[in-house]
């Protein structure tokens, strides 16, 4: 499963919990701009807590962080 999500997370067979957590982290990385009351709504609808979003966030964030820094010392080919 791993495969395809890295290959191609929309084609996965994901459960509706694990492909609206690959949606809203797909979200926070390419535009977290547009992130929205609606998209937590959405979260805590499916069962979230607000530290479950929180937590969701943080490590979006650090492998964003994470990709960026080896990016720029060039050490990711």
């Amino acid at each position: 499963m791993a495969a395809q999500v890295a290959e191609d997370y929309t084609k996965a067979n994901l459960t509706d919990r694990e492909r609206l957590i690959a949606e809203y982290s797909v979200k926070v990385t390419r535009s977290p701009d547009t992130c929205s009351p609606q998209d937590l709504d959405s979260l805590r609808t499916a069962g979230f807590s607000d530290q479950d979003v929180l937590s969701l966030v943080e490590i979006v964030a650090f492998q964003n962080m994470t990709t960026r820094i080896m990016e720029a010392l060039s050490t990711v080919d």
